[in-house]
């Protein structure tokens, strides 16, 4: 992973420039946003420029909350800075399979949210279900949103 994450979980980089970034883990457009943001960061240089990522859950996205919540649990873990990009990129690499068909069916329909968190840790080779469980993770979700 390119990119150098700083304290809060969810930026990367340490210039005089910010650039704010809200995805949405799942959604077409912000995966593809995601994807492009090592590469920015690269091409501008880190000291030159501050990438800060908000998640912005999006509800048509059913299992978005979750995975929100997973990627800022992901960040309460040892290297959590790139435990959290880690896990956003691990949804980004099988967006399809935490996607409902046209918002509102298909296989995922039988899909509970624990099983939601052991995909992204079969994906992501991390062990989220504890830290997803922290009580307090709600504020940041709240922040973000």
């Amino acid at each position: 992973m390119s990119g150098n994450w700083r304290a809060d979980p969810l930026v990367w980089g340490h210039g005089p420039s910010v650039f704010e970034v809200f995805l949405e883990p799942t959604c077409p457009f912000s995966v593809t946003a995601f994807g492009k943001l090592d590469a920015l960061l690269d091409h501008v240089g880190e000291d030159r420029l501050t990438i800060k990522l908000r998640l912005q859950s999006q509800p048509w996205h059913m299992y978005s909350g979750v995975i929100v919540r997973c990627i800022l649990a992901a960040s309460t873990l040892e290297n959590g800075k790139a435990a959290a990009k880690s896990v956003m990129a691990a949804v980004a690499a099988h967006r399809e399979e935490f996607e409902f068909d046209r918002h509102c069916g298909g296989p995922n329909l039988e899909t509970t949210p624990n099983g939601i968190i052991r995909r992204i840790e079969g994906y992501s080779g991390l062990k989220l279900a504890e830290a997803f469980a922290i009580p307090d993770l709600d504020r940041e979700i709240k922040w973000h949103c």
